[in-house]
C-alpha cells in the first residue's frame, strides 16, 4: 500500500516538474584543467544517474570475479577434504566389518585432511595391529601425545597380547599411580595382572577398581566372578585359603562376602578335602543369578557325594525357572560327582537345550 502511494507520488511530481524542466532545461558548465564540458541540468542529472549505473555493475563484477579467484585457490583443498572424508567413512565401515588391513589402510589416508586426526590415527593404529602390521601400528601411535590415554591403553593392550603381561604390568602401575588414572588403563590393569599369574596384587588391584569404580555395577558384578575365582584358588594351592591375610582383610567388606568370593573359599576348601564346607558355603552364598557367571568355575570343584543341599537348592529354583539350562548344568555337575553317569546325561540334554552354548 505504502509502495503505491510512493508511487502514486512520484507520478504526480513528473506530471507538474516534466513540463518544468522541459521548457526550462538549465545549464550547466565545467572548467576543469582547459576542458569546458557543457549540458543542461537534466543531460547532467541523467549523466550522474548512468555513471552511478555502471559503477554498481563493475563493482559487482570484480567482487564476482575475486569470489572465483578465492574459490580456484580453495578447490584442491576442499577436493581433498571431501576425499578424506569418504576415505573416513570407508575405513570406518571396514573397522566395523573387521576387515583389518582395508581399515588400516583407509583411516591411514584418511589422516591427509579434515578433523579427529588423533581419533583416525588410533583407529588405524588398532586396526594395523589387528592386521599384523606392528611396526605401522607403532609408527602411526608414535604421532600421538605420550600422555594420550588412548596410545598408553594401546601399546600396553598390544604387549598383552603378544604375551608380555609382566611388562605390562610394571607401565600399567606406574601409570595408575597418576592423580587422575584412566580407568580403562585400570581394567587393563587387572587383566594383565591375571595374565601374569599375580594373584595377590591382583586382589589388592581388585579391592581398588572396587573403591575407584573403574567399572559400572554391572560390569563389576560379572568382573568378581573373573577375578576372586581363580585368584582365590591360586593362592590358597591345596589348602584352605587363609581368611586373615592382611590383603584379603584389606579388601572392602562387600568383596570379600560376594558370591564370586564364595565360589572362590570354596573352591579352595574342595581342594583342600573339605567339600562339605564348600558345599554349605555355596549354598548360603549363591543366588540364582550368580549360577551363569559361576558356572565355568563351579564345574571344576570336586564336591564328592557333598552335593545333597546344593542339589536341592538347584531343583527349588527350577520349579519356578523350568528353562534355564544353567541350572540343568549344574544338575548335570552334581550328577557326575555322585557318580550317576544316565541322570548326568539326562540333565544335560536338558541343559543344551535351553542353553545350547553350553558344552
Amino acid at each position: 500500500m505504502i509502495k503505491a502511494l510512493l508511487l502514486v507520488g512520484l507520478l504526480v511530481l513528473a506530471m507538474f516538474i516534466g513540463p518544468l524542466v522541459t521548457n526550462n532545461p538549465g545549464y550547466i558548465k565545467l572548467v576543469l584543467a582547459g576542458y569546458v564540458i557543457e549540458m543542461t541540468a537534466l543531460g547532467f542529472v541523467i549523466v550522474l544517474v548512468a555513471g552511478i549505473v555502471v559503477v554498481t555493475i563493475v563493482i559487482k563484477l570484480l567482487r564476482y570475479v575475486l569470489r572465483l579467484q578465492h574459490i580456484s585457490f580453495n578447490f584442491f583443498r576442499s577436493r581433498r577434504q571431501r576425499k578424506a572424508r569418504l576415505t573416513f567413512a570407508n575405513g570406518l565401515q571396514a573397522y566395523a566389518r573387521r576387515q583389518w588391513p582395508a581399515a588400516a589402510s583407509q583411516l591411514e589416508q584418511a589422516l591427509l585432511a579434515g578433523d579427529f586426526n588423533n581419533e583416525k590415527r588410533l583407529l588405524a593404529a588398532y586396526a594395523a595391529f589387528y592386521a599384523g602390521q606392528l611396526e605401522q601400528a607403532k609408527t602411526l601411535l608414535a604421532g600421538l601425545a605420550e600422555d594420550d590415554a588412548g596410545r598408553q591403553y594401546l601399546e600396553v593392550d598390544m604387549l598383552l597380547q603378544q604375551g608380555n603381561a609382566r611388562q605390562a604390568v610394571v607401565i600399567l602401575q606406574a601409570l595408575l599411580q597418576q592423580t587422575a588414572p584412566d580407568a580403562g588403563l585400570g581394567q587393563l590393569y587387572l587383566r594383565a595382572l591375571q595374565q601374569a599369574g599375580q594373584w595377590q596384587p591382583l586382589l589388592v588391584a581388585a579391592g581398588q577398581a572396587a573403591k575407584e569404580r573403574w567399572f559400572d555395577a554391572p560390569s563389576w558384578q560379572q568382573q568378581r566372578f573373573v577375578i576372586y575365582p581363580q585368584a582365590l584358588r591360586q593362592l590358597a594351592g591345596d589348602q584352605a585359603f587363609e581368611q586373615q591375610q592382611d590383603y584379603w582383610q584389606a579388601l572392602p567388606s562387600k568383596e570379600r562376602k560376594s558370591a564370586a568370593a564364595a565360589l572362590g573359599l570354596a573352591w579352595a576348601e574342595a581342594n583342600a578335602g573339605q567339600a562339605e564346607a564348600a558345599e554349605k558355603r555355596l549354598v548360603a552364598a549363591l543366588e540364582l543369578a550368580d549360577i551363569a557367571p559361576a558356572w565355568p568355575h563351579l564345574r571344576q570343584i570336586t564336591l564328592g557325594r557333598s552335593v545333597l543341599r546344593l542339589r536341592k537348592h538347584i531343583q527349588h529354583w527350577l520349579r519356578d525357572n523350568p528353562s534355564n539350562g544353567y541350572l540343568y548344568a549344574v544338575l548335570a555337575y552334581l550328577a557326575e560327582q555322585e557318580g550317576e553317569q544316565q541322570q548326568a546325561q539326562q540333565a544335560w540334554q536338558k541343559a543344551r537345550q535351553y542353553q545350547p552354548e553350553l558344552r
